[in-house]
């Protein structure tokens, strides 16, 4: 695996990708359910000249992947929805020691593993299979195959992207850091030609907050005022975050939110703008 290649070292590489302020405009959050079915998520829909609205959808099954099942951590398995006739999804495999692998794998349509490929190989944290599930997309536009993850890295732990531009290759381009931060989170992830969108909860929060980092480069930079935008905005502990819509310069993000009182899930639009 080729050294991680550090977002802040190639910022000043890029010319014409700063902005003074993050390239989303943001809505206030709206509720959209009470007590939240972990077993569903959230997707909108709309039809010209209606209202979007938010329905939920059962969470598709992922199937373990039979060929490597020495390791396998099989309740990190995800599923991206097939594309172009194939289907990708991604793994956590335990080594020896209790640390792990980040794998990827692709499906032919009749749901062959065709083949399997390392995404990221420096994970030190000798959790087994305590750690928190990678997050997969694949481009319907591109065909690009998009990863996020928390992991424990040689230089410290945080949230980590890689990408496949070429389904052909034999290798994910090295990986990019986020955001970096102590505590395991959850991530959700979502792309649409040239921007990717990040939702996670925030590793540095101790309460819980919801944060995202853009790219408006196909994943190649998160530019700097992008790589962490606030999105829960009240002092209750937010968690499981949803990229629920990443169309046509519109983010819809969604997110889990407790209290004394109970929980419910809120969702919080917002415009792609440039700078």
């Amino acid at each position: 695996m080729p050294c991680r290649v550090l977002t802040l070292m190639v910022l000043a590489m890029v010319a014409g990708c700063s902005w003074d302020a993050p390239p989303v405009e943001w809505q206030s959050p709206a509720p959209v359910a009470s007590a939240p079915d972990s077993t569903v998520l959230y997707e909108a829909r709309w039809l010209p000249g209606r209202v979007p609205e938010v329905v939920a959808v059962p969470v598709a099954a992922a199937s373990r992947p039979a060929s490597l099942d020495g390791g396998v951590c099989a309740a990190s398995v995800v599923v991206a929805p097939p594309v172009r006739g194939t289907t990708w999804s991604s793994w956590w495999q335990v080594r020896a020691d209790s640390s792990a692998l980040l794998h990827a794998g692709q499906r032919d349509s009749a749901g062959r593993l065709v083949r399997s490929l390392v995404v990221d190989s420096l994970d030190r944290a000798l959790l087994g299979c305590a750690r928190p599930a990678p997050a997969i997309t694949v481009d319907s536009a591109n065909g690009y195959v998009h990863v996020s993850y928390f992991m424990v890295a040689p230089e410290g732990p945080g949230l980590f992207y890689a990408h496949l531009m070429d389904p052909r290759a034999s290798r994910f381009e090295p990986p990019l850091a986020v955001v970096y931060g102590d505590r395991p989170v959850r991530v959700a992830l979502a792309s649409r030609g040239d921007t990717i969108a990040l939702a996670y909860e925030d590793p540095n929060s101790e309460h819980g907050r919801i944060a995202m980092s853009v790219s408006l480069t196909s994943g190649h930079l998160f530019e700097q005022t992008a790589r962490l935008i606030p999105v829960s905005t009240s002092s209750q502990s937010a968690s499981a975050p949803q990229v629920v819509r990443l169309s046509g310069g519109e983010l819809w993000v969604g997110w889990t939110e407790t209290s004394a009182s109970g929980s419910a899930f809120l969702l919080r639009r917002a415009r792609i703008v440039s700078r």
